[in-house]
């Protein structure tokens, strides 16, 4: 082991939040209690992680939570996990990413109370990696795994987080830090990543609290007409990086297409539509109309941004694919006058 990994210790300092949505207030003897977070030299392949209240009782103790594993394409690095504590909201979920930046993200199913949190990290990936949640439990003084979350990352341009991905705890076999071998995790985690790569099965989406809030309030300019502040606050979804704004085809798609939420995605391609952000519009409307050949409405707008960017060809071919759909559904009259010259 070098002398890095002998000098590894991590101490988390914890902020007590007194108020989280609903009125609810967190209790004394969660996050409050816990005052720090050691990890200390354990065996030659593995790090100590251990866990103590204010009065110094030890609530883990554990040296196979945090194995220092050998990356198998650098020598002389390794791979593993960090820890960290945090206090969650009722229905918000904070997601950790490769960088250390927190991001609060929406989840109905998620319950105010306190979290140990296990984040993966690789050497040389920058893509992915994942965070373990363990929710603390007072009454039996234990940290159970209560939801696991994927996150990949934009390595194209600014390398902020481009989605997250709530995966089934089950796969993993662990209920609690008490039995979790991360050795064993580590590597169904690699299989979990590449699965979810090469399958079309999507796990459950999560959406950012900013993005959502943006949204909510370009809509509301959209609806009174409000240009000016539409294109500022839909500006607010575009990345960029030193070089400037990144190609839409690098993160477009990924970061704004939800699969649980295709109404909410058309209605965000709609707003860069009319925003003038053309090629961030046809990137996301392009993709719904492929996976939800039936979301009528998407042809219309994708059509409309074909025609902003003077792309007359793919825009004639969306008209006609919006007006075949509408007679379909014997909706002919609904067929805006711009359709029936441009098709």
């Amino acid at each position: 082991m070098t002398n890095k990994f002998k000098a590894f210790i991590f101490s988390v300092a914890l902020t007590l939040v007194s108020l989280v949505t609903l009125g609810e207030t967190l209790r004394p003897e969660g996050l409050f209690s816990l005052r720090e977070l050691p990890i200390a030299e354990g065996g030659a392949d593995a790090q100590r992680l251990q866990i103590t209240d204010r009065s110094g009782m030890v609530l883990v103790d554990t040296d196979k939570a945090l194995p220092l594993l050998e990356n198998e394409y650098s020598p002389n690095s390794y791979d593993g996990y960090t820890a960290k504590l945090l206090a969650e909201r009722q229905t918000k979920i904070t997601a950790i990413d490769l960088q250390g930046e927190r991001y609060d993200l929406l989840s109905s199913s998620t319950r105010a109370g306190d979290y140990l949190l296990l984040i993966t990290r690789e050497e040389g990936n920058g893509a992915y990696n994942f965070n373990l949640r363990f929710r603390y439990d007072a009454t039996a003084k234990s940290f159970d795994l209560n939801q696991v979350l994927l996150n990949e990352n934009n390595t194209e341009c600014d390398h902020s987080l481009l989605s997250t991905y709530s995966i089934d705890r089950k796969i993993l076999g662990v209920t609690s830090i008490a039995n979790f071998d991360g050795s064993r995790v580590f590597g169904v985690l690699k299989e979990l990543r590449l699965a979810h790569q090469t399958s079309g099965n999507m796990a459950e989406k999560l959406m950012p609290e900013t993005v959502a809030r943006n949204f909510d309030t370009a809509l509301k300019a959209y609806k009174v007409g409000d240009a000016q502040a539409l294109k500022t606050l839909v500006g607010y979804f575009l990345s960029g990086d030193e070089d400037g704004d990144c190609e839409p085809g690098n993160y477009i798609v990924e970061k704004y297409y939800f699969p649980q939420k295709v109404g909410w995605s058309n209605d965000l391609g709609f707003l860069f539509e009319q925003a003038g952000h053309y090629p961030e519009a046809v990137q996301l409307l392009k993709h719904i109309t492929r996976k939800h050949p039936d979301r009528v409405v998407a042809y219309l707008n994708l059509a409309d941004a074909y025609w902003a960017l003077g792309e007359r060809a793919q825009a004639k071919e969306a008209y006609g694919q919006y007006h075949e759909k509408m007679l379909a559904l014997q909706k002919q009259a609904r067929i805006p006058p711009r359709v029936l010259e441009r098709k």
